[in-house]
């Protein structure tokens, strides 16, 4: 094949040439292929930085691996037959059930006591003692129903009014006991004899915080039973 290269090519190619001897096929042969991977690159470019999705391959949740949070159910979403199967991503924990919590004291879980009556001026002061008799712990929070009960379980008087004490929850473990004290006059007190009506009483209804069955307490003493007096008070249970 006859050579069209024009005059002087071969000349400035052969300046940017090394002088080293190579042979000059060997040097052409190098240099077009240089050329032709240049025009192949113009013809068939791929952006690196746009990634491609490829049909059927399923693609992982974007979830944080350290996010403890339990995941929330999601509105189920139509099938749709060509969708390939989501995997479940990394990370996320299944819903876990909240921790049951310490059940309130029932009156049937309970041994209800009171210490011997501390009597002073014009007023007499029991301590009423509410132990948990039952192998599981539970709570107490707050005031106890209170009232006089007289013969066959017929209530006396008003029943007690709860003082300005603060109220918690106290934390009963089988064998412990908590403490509500109640205060009442002595006798007549400070009252009026024809308003106080005083008489006799079998003992203490107790209803403990938040339940709706009573406990007898027997106490034989005297009580002032008259509608407009309220000399009953009871504090909150104690720890």
């Amino acid at each position: 094949m006859a050579d069209h290269r024009e005059p002087g090519i071969e000349r400035r190619m052969g300046s940017m040439l090394p002088s080293s001897g190579v042979p000059r096929a060997l040097l052409y042969t190098v240099t077009a292929a240089a050329s032709i991977a240049v025009l192949a690159g113009c013809t068939g470019v791929i952006n690196a930085s746009a990634p491609q999705t490829l049909p059927g391959s399923a693609q992982p949740a974007d979830v944080d691996p350290t996010d403890d949070t339990p995941a929330q159910d999601a509105p189920a979403a139509p099938e749709t037959p060509s969708a390939p199967e989501q995997p479940a991503g990394p990370g996320v924990a299944p819903s876990r059930p909240p921790k049951p919590g310490i059940a309130a004291c029932a009156t049937q879980q309970l041994k209800i006591t009171m210490k011997a009556p501390d009597a002073g001026a014009g007023s007499v002061n029991v301590a009423l003692v509410f132990a948990n008799a039952s192998k599981v712990p539970c709570t107490l929070s707050g005031y106890p129903g209170v009232s006089y009960v007289a013969e066959k379980g017929v209530q006396s008087g008003n029943a007690a009014e709860r003082s300005a004490e603060r109220a918690t929850t106290v934390t009963l473990k089988p064998g412990a006991a908590a403490v509500a004290q109640l205060r009442d006059a002595n006798g007549v007190g400070g009252y009026d004899p024809k308003e106080c009506l005083l008489v006799p009483a079998q003992g203490l209804r107790i209803y403990p915080p938040n339940q709706k069955v009573a406990a007898f307490l027997p106490w034989k003493t005297t009580h002032c039973s008259g509608t407009t007096i309220h000399s009953l008070t009871v504090g909150p249970v104690q720890s």
